[in-house]
């Protein structure tokens, strides 16, 4: 799908629908993942309000940090406070960049955070249904060196 560059309260972002099926919508901005619900325009009647759809958006950092700060290579931060769901990966295995990772619950709404590199998961530093901060370190990925 097509990237679009865009420029939210001062900061940069890169980001793209994934999937999009009228009600709910899939975007990765800087590389994290967000399921985003559809709000209707107001005042549109019913035909209109399926056709035209706005965009409730959850902001990447509430702190004014960049995406791209909080996913330094290798680490995978809370990009907000949230609760972990679920974790797809344990030490010891390999993933590649965009590799799920992890599900956080924050704010009612499910996260699925990525692999930002290629390499091998050295620490995990949370389990399931802990809480955490943002900014908190969840995963650690030893970059692969190789191409």
């Amino acid at each position: 799908m097509k990237t679009y560059k865009m420029e939210i309260n001062g900061e940069k972002f890169e980001g793209r629908v994934i999937e999009y099926d009228g009600l709910n919508a899939k975007v990765e901005i800087n590389g994290i993942a967000y399921k985003v619900k559809m709000e209707p325009e107001f005042g549109k009647n019913k035909k209109d309000l399926e056709r035209s759809k706005k965009v409730i958006t959850l902001q990447p950092s509430l702190s004014g940090k960049s995406v791209d700060s909080l996913l330094s290579p290798g680490n995978v931060k809370a990009p907000l406070p949230g609760v972990i769901i679920d974790l797809k990966v344990k030490e010891g295995d390999e993933v590649k960049e965009g590799d799920l990772l992890i599900i956080l619950e924050a704010m009612k709404m499910e996260s699925e955070l990525t692999a930002s590199v290629k390499g091998t998961v050295k620490k995990i530093n949370v389990k399931v249904g802990e809480s955490v901060l943002e900014d908190q370190l969840l995963v650690e990925i030893e970059e692969s060196k190789d191409e």
